[in-house]
């Protein structure tokens, strides 16, 4: 039997990275007219990812929805000036660009 004898220094592992930073995307919601409701997302920052999870985070430890999606209006969409669920009140998909958002965040965490 023949044993084979391997270089480790060419063979080196490096180590992996992740882009968050630069992390974004577009996400259209088109209602029953064929309006196309345009938003774009970007990664906030490990940090604020985490604190807005964290802010939404009750005593007994479930998501409040309405404060976390607050937090996400204001810290990822960057395509418009959205700071609470209030200023979507007459759009159409909110419930859909919650899930966005969060699968977007959640991807990149």
């Amino acid at each position: 039997m023949t044993e084979k004898n391997t270089n480790v220094k060419n063979n080196q592992v490096q180590p992996a990275t992740v882009d968050r930073l630069s992390a974004h995307e577009d996400w259209t919601f088109t209602d029953a007219n064929g309006y196309e409701w345009k938003y774009r997302f970007q990664f906030p920052g490990l940090k604020k990812a985490y604190e807005m999870l964290d802010n939404a985070t009750m005593a007994n430890g479930q998501i409040a929805k309405s404060i976390l999606f607050d937090e996400y209006l204001q810290n990822i969409v960057v395509s418009e000036k959205l700071t609470s669920l209030d200023d979507l009140i007459d759009r159409p998909g909110v419930n859909e660009l919650f899930d966005a958002m969060d699968s977007f965040l959640g991807g990149l965490l």
